[in-house]
């Protein structure tokens, strides 16, 4: 449904460490490791899933699914502002 793309300036395992600690205190599921993952988060409303891929200094993101209202640009703005400073 939607793939961003996203340069990192920190280590792939303390990205993963941050990542996972962000979706699962907001109640998601995180599973993956400094190369691949999953991941699903609960919004008001509806359910995102997705993965991710760490290629060299940059990080993918695919978004499998996404509530109807949910638009690829507020999933893509919300990324951003939650991997400043990662």
């Amino acid at each position: 449904m939607c793939d961003f793309t996203f340069p990192i300036q920190t280590s792939p395992d303390s990205l993963v460490e941050k990542m996972s600690k962000s979706i699962t205190g907001f109640g998601g599921t995180f599973t993956g490791d400094a190369s691949t993952g999953q991941f699903s988060l609960s919004t008001p409303v509806g359910k995102i899933t997705g993965s991710y891929a760490l290629q060299g200094q940059n990080l993918q993101v695919h978004i499998e699914d996404k509530p109807f209202f949910l638009s690829c640009g507020q999933i893509e703005g919300q990324l951003k502002k939650a991997l400043e400073g990662a």
